[in-house]
C-alpha cells in the first residue's frame, strides 16, 4: 500500500489562510514553489529541499501528522459530509435504499442525547453473555459469536484467496487478539515502552470502571489483563517474520487442530462461525499461536479469560458509546500512542464509521462529484506508460537471466489496474442498517461483512470486487489477483489533476502508480507468479542475486536514524521501500516516455527532470508529532515520510544527474 493511513499534511500556505479549512480551499495542482527551501541542498535532503517551508506549520490538535494527506482528505470528507446530510433530509427514502441507509447510520451516530440516554444498555446482552461463561467447553462458540459481530478477540479468522491456489477461496486463521499495536510493544524494556504498557493498564482499569466495576476491582483486572495478553505476545510472531509469506502458510485439515492445539473446542467454533461442514481444510497463519492461545485459555483462571473478552468488546466498541468511554478511548489510543490533542469533530468520526460500514453505499455518491471519465481515462493513459516503462526495465536488468525475465514479464502482462471506482456495487440490502443505537449498526455492518466473506466459500473468485471503498485516499497491490487498485479518492490534487502538467502528475503518482506496480515484483510479491499462486519462478542464482541486491537496500534504512537512539528497520520496512525505490524510477521512466516529443519547458527555477522529483517529495509533506512518528517506527511496514524521500534518491542515480550531485547512490536500485 502507499501509505499509513495516518494523519499526514497541508500546505505551508495554511498559515495564511488559517481562517479556512483545506476543504474550503481551491485545491493545490502541480509543484507548488511555495513549500521549496531553496537554502536546502536538494543532493543532500530532497525532502527539506522541495518541503522545508512547510515545517513551520503548526499541526492542528486533533492530529498526529499533517500534510499533504490530510488536505485531500479534508476535500474528500466535505464531500461525504454533504452526501450524508443530503441523506439525512432525504425523509422519504425507501426503506432499504442507499439513502435510507446512509440516513439512519448517520442519524444514529449524531443522536448523540440517545447515545448517552442508553449507555450501555445497547451491549448489555453481550456483556451478560460473557458473565455467564461457566465453562471452558462454552468459550468457543461465545468466541465466535464476538468475532462474528467484529470483536477481535483472539484468533484471528478470515476468509480469502488460498495463497498457493489462487483461483480458491478458503478459510483462514492468523494470530491476534492484542490491544497493544504490535507485540514487541509487550516485551521491549527502554522506558518509553515501559511508560506506554503502564498508560495501557491505566487505560484499561478506567474503561472497566467507565463500565461499572469499582476502582480496585478494575486495577486488579486490567493488571491480570496484562499478563494474559503478554502470554499471548509471546506466542505471536515479530512483525519482521509477518512478512514471509512462505513461513506464514500451513494448510491443513480443520479436524487436526484438536491434536495440534488441543482444548479449545475447534469444531463448536466452526460451527457457530458457520463455517460449512464441506469446509475440511484450512490455511493456519502461525501454528504455534493457537497452540498458545488454546493452552492459554485452557489453564488461565476463568475470570482472566472472561476480563479478556470483555475488554475486547468494550475496546472495539467504545467510540460508538456515550462520550466517557470515547474520550477515554480517545486518550490513550489517541494521545498517548499518537500525541494527538483533541478529537476529530462528531461528524467526522461518524463519517469515519459510515465509511467503514457501508463504504460503496458512500461510494457511489462521491465518484460522481468527485471523478470524471475524463480523469480515469487520463490515469488509465499513465498506468500504460508505467507498464511500458518497467517492461523496458525488467528487459534490460542484467542480474536477471533469461528465464526468469520471461516469467516476470508475463506477470506484468498479466496484472490488472482498478482505477477510480467499481464496476459493480456492493448490496448493503441485508446489513440490517436501521434507526437503533449507533452501536448496534456499527455491529451489524461487521456481521454484515462477516457473512458476506463467509458466503465467498465454494464460489468462484470476485475479481470485480475492492478491498477500499473509492472515496479512500490510498492505493493497494494485491499478489494473489495480480492487481493493482487506485481509488478515485487518491487521484485527486495534488497528487492528480487533469490541469497539472506531466511532470507534476507522474511525479505526485510515483508513490502511488510506480509504487504498487513495484510491489508485484518486491521481496513479497516477487514470491507470487503471474497467476497469483505462492510458487517460485525464479532461477536459483536469480534468486540469489535478488536477495543480495534487496539486502543492501535494507542495510540503507537500517541506519535512518528517526530520533536518537531510534532506526528504521530495514527488513520491516523492505517491502515498501522497494515499492518507494523502484516505483520512482519507474515512474521517472513513464513520464519520459509519456512527454518524448513534447516540449518541456522550465518552472520556478525547476528543470521539467527537477519539477518531477519535486513533485514526487512534495506528495510527502508532512509534519508528525515525535509520539505517532515513534510509534509508525515501531508497529508499521512503512518508513516515515522523510525516508521515503530520502531513501529512494539517495538510492537512484538519476536524483543525481537531474540535480549536478555527485554520486551518493547508498544502494543499488534493482529494476
Amino acid at each position: 500500500m502507499r501509505m499509513l493511513r495516518i494523519a499526514l499534511a497541508l500546505p505551508c500556505v495554511a498559515v495564511a489562510l488559517a481562517a479556512q479549512s483545506p476543504a474550503q480551499q481551491a485545491p493545490a495542482t502541480g509543484v507548488n514553489p511555495a513549500y521549496l527551501d531553496r537554502a536546502q541542498a536538494p543532493c543532500k535532503d530532497l525532502y527539506a529541499f522541495s518541503n522545508g517551508a512547510f515545517d513551520a506549520t503548526p499541526i492542528p490538535a486533533a492530529y498526529a501528522s499533517y500534510g499533504v494527506n490530510e488536505e485531500i482528505n479534508e476535500r474528500n470528507e466535505a464531500i461525504l459530509k454533504q452526501i450524508l446530510e443530503d441523506a439525512l433530509s432525504a425523509k422519504d427514502a425507501p426503506a432499504g435504499s442507499v439513502s435510507a441507509r446512509l440516513r439512519d447510520f448517520y442519524a444514529s451516530g449524531m443522536d448523540t442525547a440517545e447515545i448517552e440516554a442508553s449507555g450501555l444498555k445497547p451491549i448489555e446482552p453481550i456483556l451478560h453473555e460473557i458473565q455467564a461463561l461457566k465453562s471452558r467447553k462454552d468459550l468457543a462458540p461465545l468466541l465466535a459469536r464476538l468475532q462474528a459481530q467484529g470483536i477481535n478477540a483472539g484468533p484471528a479468522f478470515g476468509v480469502g484467496q488460498d495463497d498457493k491456489n489462487s483461483k480458491a477461496i478458503v478459510a483462514k486463521l492468523y494470530q491476534g487478539g492484542l490491544g497493544l499495536p504490535e507485540r514487541e510493544f509487550y516485551f521491549r524494556k527502554d522506558g518509553k515502552t515501559r511508560e506506554q504498557r503502564q498508560a495501557y493498564v491505566q487505560h484499561v482499569a478506567r474503561m472497566f470502571e467507565l463500565a461499572g466495576d469499582p476502582a480496585d476491582k478494575a486495577q486488579k483486572a486490567a493488571q491480570r489483563l496484562l499478563v494474559f495478553e503478554t502470554k499471548l505476545a509471546k506466542v505471536s510472531r515479530k512483525l519482521v517474520d509477518l512478512r514471509d509469506p512462505q513461513a506464514n502458510y500451513h494448510k491443513m485439515e480443520r479436524r487436526t487442530l484438536d491434536k495440534m492445539a488441543p482444548g479449545f473446542g475447534w469444531p463448536l467454533y466452526f460451527r457457530t462461525l458457520g463455517l460449512p461442514d464441506g469446509e475440511k481444510r484450512l490455511v493456519v497463519g502461525q501454528p504455534e499461536f493457537l497452540q498458545g492461545f488454546a493452552r492459554l485459555t485452557g489453564t488461565a483462571p476463568l475470570e482472566d479469560v472472561k476480563t479478556y473478552l470483555r475488554w475486547h468488546l468494550l475496546n472495539a466498541t467504545a467510540e460508538y458509546l456515550g462520550k466517557d468511554l470515547e474520550s477515554a478511548d480517545f486518550d490513550f489510543y489517541g494521545k498517548t500512542l499518537r500525541g494527538r490533542k483533541e478529537m476529530f469533530p462528531r461528524w467526522k468520526r461518524v463519517l469515519f464509521a459510515v465509511d467503514r460500514g457501508i463504504g460503496e453505499d458512500l461510494g457511489q455518491a462521491f465518484v460522481k462529484r468527485a471523478f470524471s471519465p475524463e480523469a480515469k481515462a487520463k490515469v488509465l493513459e499513465m498506468v500504460r506508460f508505467h507498464r511500458e516503462a518497467l517492461k523496458l526495465s525488467l528487459q534490460r536488468a542484467p542480474w536477471m537471466s533469461d528465464a526468469t525475465k520471461t516469467q516476470a514479464l508475463h506477470k506484468l502482462e498479466t496484472m490488472n489496474a482498478k482505477v477510480g471506482y467499481p464496476d459493480q456495487w456492493r448490496d448493503y440490502s441485508q446489513a440490517g442498517i436501521k434507526r437503533q443505537p449507533y452501536v448496534l449498526n456499527a455491529l451489524a455492518a461487521n456481521a454484515f461483512e462477516f457473512r458476506r466473506r463467509l458466503a465467498k466459500l465454494g464460489k468462484p473468485v470476485d475479481r470485480t470486487e475492492w478491498e477500499m471503498t473509492p472515496q479512500t485516499n490510498n492505493a493497494y497491490y494485491t499478489p494473489v489477483l495480480n492487481e493493482i487498485v487506485l481509488p478515485a479518492g487518491i487521484l485527486q490534487p495534488p497528487f492528480f489533476s487533469e490541469t497539472a502538467d506531466d511532470a507534476s502528475n507522474y511525479g505526485a503518482l510515483a508513490s502511488t502508480i510506480g509504487h504498487e506496480l513495484l510491489h508485484g515484483f518486491d521481496d513479497e510479491g516477487s514470491q507470487y507468479n503471474a497467476d497469483g499462486n505462492l510458487k517460485n519462478w525464479w532461477t536459483v542464482a536469480d534468486r540469489k542475486a535478488y536477495d543480495a541486491l534487496t539486502a543492501k537496500v535494507a542495510a540503507q534504512y537500517d541506519a535512518f536514524e528517526v530520533q536518537p537512539g531510534l532506526h528504521i528497520d530495514g527488513r520491516q520496512t523492505l517491502g515498501e521501500n522497494l515499492a518507494d525505490i523502484g516505483g520512482l524510477k519507474i515512474s521517472f521512466e513513464a513520464w519520459k516516455l509519456a512527454t518524448a516529443g513534447k516540449p518541456q519547458s522550465p518552472k520556478d527555477g525547476l528543470s521539467p527532470e527537477q519539477r518531477f522529483f519535486v513533485a514526487f517529495a512534495q506528495g510527502w509533506r508532512t509534519n508528525t508529532r515525535p509520539e505517532a512518528l515513534r510509534l509508525q517506527v515501531q508497529s508499521d511496514v512503512h518508513s516515515p515520510v522523510r525516508w521515503r524521500v530520502n531513501g529512494p534518491a539517495a538510492a537512484l542515480p538519476e536524483v543525481s544527474q537531474v540535480f549536478g550531485c555527485p554520486s551518493h547512490a547508498d544502494a543499488t536500485p534493482i529494476w
